[in-house]
């Protein structure tokens, strides 16, 4: 930062000083000594420049403030955590489940897109469907934005904010948020039946408000966030991350994951194989399916005639899209009408589009970015063939994944190609629900679309048999009825 000297520090952020680790720039302002300072407010669409000076001078004591707000939180996690880990002893339980608090904290990660977005909106339908009345608190206001832009909301969202003073680093800033949605939920949580949250690094959210409320806790825990913190999201607190997560699932009266390799990882470390139910992603099949496709196609500048293959998601590392990209250029080699439909975006976007941009494909690319959630049924309506080329995880671990966009693809009633990877080979039937092929291989990722783009029939059977089977055997609502099948199953022993 001091070999050279820097015209501007750009501040991008919802606004800037909400944003996790904003007292930081302080630091960086001071070492890197730049010109100007822009605050360029997102939310707003504002861009306000500051020389250096005025920059220090405003954010300089807002930064102590933060610092030592946020070492305090890290301190009051440390006594919090031996607390947390003894709620699963001070429960009690109703005869049936008929509330429930749902908590959904958001450390530094606001989406209103994604699988864990449709995860959460199809839980919460799927239960209120079951007869729970579900009362939903985050700290996340993003994903409460896309609820509300639903013709038919999931629920409505309680949201709270995080305190500023909590948010210099990701861990501080757990604590904040933990403290602002059991603040929030508490006198909900004393008239409910169990306390429900979805697993996020470094939060004790449902532990401590379960300890509270003296009501049990169902954790549910998509795959490790020790595991994430290593391979994708790296944080230099990983032994307070491992120490968060631990205490999480000691607290849980039941742990909801969402695939065989999550269940056995959990016992692997000793935790008792009663407390973990196996409960993979859903779909709302009726809401697939429903044409739509051509107009999409005309939207984006697709000829209604083409051959059209979809991938839909967040582009992330394990999702494989640059495979994608590889497998696409003998494709459209041999068949001029053969196009690539990406839907989505995320850190791998970049990449796969610099591989088709190499390959003078640009021109037989659609790239939407973000759309959402309600509007991706037609998008998937626009393709002709859906490619879910997920590829095996760093450091040996079996893929522990439960992807809603294989759920998705096969309620839109298109055919598939699938990487034979984890619950992806177990849900599919190759030659009868999709077509499966070794995750990483571009060949064989090639072979399979050129076969379909030859093969209208085949492509029809296979689609027809893939929404079959979503509607009858992966439906949010069997995952609803697990849930509280679950909570009915707890044991005297289990809520002492």
């Amino acid at each position: 930062l001091r070999g050279r000297r820097w015209e501007h520090l750009a501040l991008v952020g919802t606004p800037p000083v909400d944003e996790i680790g904003y007292s930081l720039a302080t630091v960086i302002a001071l070492i890197s000594r730049p010109r100007r300072v822009a605050l360029i407010d997102i939310e707003h669409g504002t861009v306000v420049f500051q020389p250096l000076w005025h920059y220090l001078l405003r954010s300089a004591p807002f930064a102590v403030w933060q610092f030592f707000g946020s070492s305090v939180a890290v301190g009051v996690q440390s006594l919090a955590l031996p607390v947390a880990r003894r709620a699963s002893r001070v429960r009690t339980l109703n005869p049936a489940l008929t509330k429930l608090v749902y908590l959904r904290p958001a450390v530094g990660s606001s989406s209103g897109v994604g699988g864990s977005v449709t995860h959460s909106h199809g839980v919460i339908r799927a239960l209120q469907g079951e007869g729970v009345r579900v009362y939903a608190y985050t700290t996340d206001p993003v994903i409460a934005e896309t609820a509300a832009l639903e013709s038919e909301p999931p629920c409505k969202w309680r949201v709270v904010a995080t305190p500023r003073l909590t948010k210099a680093v990701p861990v501080s800033a757990a604590l904040g948020g933990d403290v602002a949605l059991v603040r929030a939920a508490l006198p909900v949580a004393a008239k409910v039946d169990a306390i429900y949250q979805r697993h996020a690094r470094f939060s004790l959210a449902g532990a401590m408000l379960a300890w509270l409320s003296r009501k049990p806790l169902i954790l549910e825990y998509n795959g490790s966030e020790v595991y994430k913190g290593r391979y994708w999201n790296p944080t230099p607190f990983r032994r307070r991350l491992a120490l968060c997560e631990d205490a999480a699932i000691a607290a849980a009266a039941q742990v909801i994951v969402v695939s065989e390799v999550d269940q056995r990882l959990l016992v692997e470390k000793g935790i008792e194989a009663e407390r973990v139910l196996v409960n993979p992603n859903g779909v709302d099949a009726s809401r697939f399916a429903r044409d739509g496709g051509d107009e999409t196609r005309c939207e984006h500048g697709i000829d209604r005639n083409a051959f059209v293959i979809g991938f839909v998601g967040t582009f992330g590392p394990w999702h494989g899209a640059p495979i994608l990209a590889q497998a696409f250029a003998p494709v459209a080699e041999e068949n001029i009408n053969a196009h690539l439909l990406l839907v989505g975006d995320g850190p791998e976007l970049d990449p796969t589009l610099r591989i088709l941009r190499t390959k003078s494909l640009q021109n037989r690319t659609t790239s939407t970015g973000h759309v959402p959630p309600g509007d991706v049924p037609r998008y998937l309506d626009a393709c002709d063939v859906l490619v879910a080329p997920h590829i095996p995880l760093p450091g040996s671990v079996d893929f522990f994944g439960s992807p809603t966009k294989l759920f998705e693809y096969m309620a839109a009633g298109k055919a598939i190609v699938a990487s034979q990877l984890g619950q992806i080979g177990d849900v599919l039937d190759h030659g009868a629900t999709g077509w499966l092929v070794k995750p990483g291989d571009v060949s064989e990722l090639s072979t399979a679309l050129r076969i379909l783009s030859e093969s209208p029939e085949q492509r029809r059977e296979l689609g027809a048999n893939a929404r079959r089977r979503a509607s009858e055997r992966h439906s949010w609502q069997e995952n609803a009825r697990r849930i509280v099948q679950s909570y009915q199953n707890l044991t005297p022993r289990q809520t002492d």
